[in-house]
C-alpha cells in the first residue's frame, strides 16, 4: 500500500467516524454529564479535536462573566458550543458520503477496515 493511498482511506474513516456519531445522544450526554469529558470522548472517536478547543476557548471567555452570573454561562456555553460543533460535522458528513444514519456510517466504517 502506497502512502497516498493510505491517506485517502484515513480520511474515508475519518469522515465515515464522525458521520455515526448519534446526535441526539450527543446533546444529552453534553448536558447531563461532564461537559469536558464529553467533549474530549467525542474529540477521539471522530478524530476531530475543534469542538474541545472551541468549548475551551469559550470557557475561557465565560471565565470572567461567570462571576457575576453566578456560573450559568461557564456552565451552558462551553458545552453547547461543542454539541453544535459535533452535530454540524456529523450532518456535514453524512451529506457528503449520501447517507442518512449512524447506523450507514457504521457499515462504511467497517466496511472500510
Amino acid at each position: 500500500m502506497e502512502y497516498s493511498e493510505y491517506i485517502e482511506i484515513k480520511t474515508k474513516v475519518d469522515d465515515a467516524k464522525q458521520a455515526r456519531v448519534r446526535i441526539g445522544v450527543s446533546w444529552l450526554l453534553h448536558m447531563f454529564t461532564v461537559p469536558p469529558v464529553v467533549s474530549v470522548v467525542y474529540s477521539v472517536k471522530t478524530n476531530n479535536w475543534i469542538p474541545t478547543l472551541a468549548a475551551t476557548g469559550v470557557a475561557l471567555l465565560a471565565a470572567p462573566i461567570s462571576l457575576v452570573d453566578f456560573g450559568l454561562t461557564l456552565a451552558v456555553a462551553p458545552p453547547v458550543t461543542s454539541a453544535v460543533l459535533v452535530h454540524t460535522k456529523a450532518q456535514e458528513k453524512r451529506r457528503k458520503l449520501g447517507i442518512f444514519g449512524p447506523e450507514q456510517a457504521d457499515k462504511l466504517v467497517y466496511e472500510a477496515l
